[in-house]
């Protein structure tokens, strides 16, 4: 029989549903060495059913929840126990995609396989994650609920140095969500209000006027970096969250003219592997992420925009075009995951001394 994998999707972000496409998709074209059940998250409970594989089913889920056994890969389902070899986190968004729910199942010691936490948490923060790379990036401006409460003067001030439009989005948020173009003082002012209400913090950047976006993928495999193809998602054209999902009622990929692969000279094409590949290793990161960049066509500059570290639908048909198979691609992914975990359990996680004994409690130093 093959190993079960429970794949973990879903959670409590504004990307929920993005989550949900990406599971469904990698259960219907998965056919490797590895069982995959779907194992999805929603206000705190998880479920379990072979429903779940239809879309129809999230619009009035009635299944009961599925109980995890700390220390044990297994979990409980009517009083039936299902073993697996691992968890697979394939979440989307703040809360779930920056490590907080695998940080969930290593607490219960319960084997993940994901993004390790640090470098989750630093990809999903598009401001801090700019930071931490050598990368050129656009100047942006980092605003949360105290600033702009308490200095909305050097806001506005950094918005008229850009000069408009202006670029605010959330901070810690994908999928193009809350990303808007602003045109003056006044919709500054609004906007930003409203999105301190999705995310934590939000980011100002000038505008580019002549720019396309081009995207990659990338996964360590074996201690080497495998890029994809790399493709033109846009062309001077801020993308919303409509744009990508909603607008063509028969793709679940929107209604964005793309070109894969991208018509961009060898140069160009050099510095974005480079660049990725730079990111990728600045930033610790492992199995898939996708990256994301803008080039400037006026002053010929290409600019690191942001990461994604668990791409939607794995960025599976970046790497097709590179002959690789939705189902190698899957493989490798889990493969890698399972020699971490084998890895991690090799660590030292105990000290083992007396200190907790009643003969010498009295000597303990009650501090750090």
């Amino acid at each position: 029989m093959k190993p079960n994998i429970l794949l973990v999707y879903g959670g409590n972000s504004v990307e929920h549903e993005i989550s949900i496409i990406t599971a469904l998709q990698i259960k219907k074209n998965y056919t490797g060495k590895y069982n995959l059940i779907l194992c999805y998250l929603k206000n705190g409970n998880f479920y379990i059913s072979d429903k779940l594989e239809k879309l129809s089913t999230y619009k009035n889920l009635k299944e009961k929840s599925v109980m995890f056994i700390p220390n044990k890969n297994c979990i409980i389902k009517n009083r039936k126990k299902i073993m697996f070899e691992a968890i697979w986190v394939v979440t989307h968004g703040k809360d779930c995609e920056d490590g907080t729910i695998a940080s969930y199942f290593k607490t219960l010691n319960i084997p993940c396989i994901s993004q390790n936490v640090t470098s989750a948490c630093i990809g999903q923060n598009k401001y801090l994650s700019k930071k931490l790379t050598g990368v050129t990036s656009l100047n942006s401006v980092y605003i949360d609920n105290n600033i702009y409460n308490n200095n909305l003067n050097y806001i506005i001030n950094k918005a008229n140095e850009f000069k408009y439009p202006i670029i605010l989005k959330p901070n810690n948020l994908g999928s193009s969500v809350g990303v808007n173009i602003i045109y003056d003082n006044s919709s500054l002012v609004s906007k930003l209000e409203e999105l301190l209400l999705l995310d934590d913090s939000v980011i100002m950047e000038k505008c580019l006027d002549n720019f396309i976006e081009l995207n990659i993928a990338l996964l360590k495999y074996k201690n080497e970096i495998i890029v994809s193809e790399i493709e033109k998602v846009s062309d001077s054209k801020v993308l919303s969250y409509n744009d990508k999902y909603i607008n063509d009622n028969k793709s679940l990929s929107g209604s964005i003219n793309k070109e894969l692969p991208a018509k961009i000279n060898k140069t160009l094409t050099k510095n974005i592997i480079e660049s990725a590949k730079q990111i990728y290793t600045d930033l610790n990161m492992s199995l898939v992420v996708r990256i994301d960049f803008l080039y400037d066509k006026e002053n010929e500059t290409l600019y690191f925009n942001e990461i994604n570290n668990i791409p939607g639908s794995l960025a599976y048909y970046l790497f097709e075009k590179k002959g690789l198979s939705f189902t190698t691609l899957v493989d490798m992914i889990l493969d890698e995951g399972l020699k971490d975990i084998e890895k991690q359990l090799q660590k030292i996680t105990s000290y083992s001394n007396n200190i907790l004994s009643e003969e010498t409690l009295s000597n303990v130093k009650l501090f750090k």
